[in-house]
């Protein structure tokens, strides 16, 4: 069993990989080859492969979204943490559009995970797209303006870019890539409904 020191040095590499440099190829390859992923609205999903095909496609259909660390405990092998899935609002002056998610996962050791599970609520998000929606289709934005991550939060330091840092996710300018818009655009892993 992985001290917490282990746990702890694994969890901010793992989320400073996926949520904050948005590196989903990189980071989907910090879980185990069994490891499951489990978003209650998508699916479940399993393996290094099917985990980054999922994060790629659903992060590269919002191209608006980052993670803001709010808070994580650790207990034992097991992280529980919060955060706000963040757009950055089109309309000057104005604060960022957030819905909150909180997600467990379960460190597997050697620096790999076994287990994420997303939990959020689906009205919370579509109000959010919603709120985006409306203020981009008034302020319209271009790829580079979506890719704007400008407000991190105050609360947890290291969960933060580099200053300077400009968002190129994983799946930016790659040949084929297609982004995932609906459970409909998903032919891999298992359904929720």
């Amino acid at each position: 069993m992985a001290d917490r020191a282990e746990v702890e040095e694994a969890f901010r590499h793992y989320y400073l990989t996926g949520p904050v440099y948005e590196d989903w190829d990189a980071w989907g390859k910090l879980f185990t080859d069994d490891a499951k992923y489990f978003d209650h609205y998508y699916g479940t999903f399993t393996g290094p492969d099917e985990i980054t095909r999922f994060l790629e496609g659903t992060m590269g259909a919002s191209p608006m979204v980052y993670s803001v660390l709010e808070w994580y405990v650790i207990d034992r092998h097991r992280v529980v943490y919060r955060c706000h899935n963040r757009a950055d609002n089109p309309e000057p002056g104005q604060p960022p559009i957030d819905f909150p998610s909180t997600q467990i996962v379960d460190y597997a050791g050697d620096g790999k995970w076994g287990r994420e599970e997303d939990i959020y609520v689906v009205g919370e998000m579509k109000v959010f797209a919603q709120r985006y929606r409306a203020a981009a289709e008034a302020y319209p934005q271009t790829l580079e303006e979506k890719l704007s991550r400008k407000d991190w939060g105050t609360w947890v330091d290291w969960a933060r870019p580099e200053p300077g840092h400009q968002a190129r996710p994983s799946w930016y300018g790659k040949p084929g890539f297609t982004p995932i818009r609906s459970l409909r655009d998903i032919d891999f892993g298992v359904r929720s409904h």
